[in-house]
């Protein structure tokens, strides 16, 4: 008997920077100001921007607390 190869079929779940920035607590200026900053990867597609929810998540994890703390700051 041959054995079957197992093929894994990724699935990326997108976002976009508006909804990404309102996940996050900031306005879509300043989330995108952020992207740069913290070199959140993001991806264009036509004339949209669009964030991979998994990124956003690691981002959120590592950076997003920090980020807020700083904004509640000033």
């Amino acid at each position: 008997m041959a054995q079957q190869g197992t093929s894994q079929v990724r699935t990326r779940t997108f976002m976009d920077v508006s909804t990404a920035a309102r996940l996050a607590g900031f306005s879509i200026r300043h989330f995108r100001r952020i992207i740069e900053e913290d070199e959140i990867p993001i991806m264009q597609v036509g004339r949209k921007f669009f964030i991979v929810a998994s990124n956003f998540e690691a981002w959120k994890a590592s950076q997003g607390q920090k980020r807020v703390g700083t904004c509640l700051q000033n």
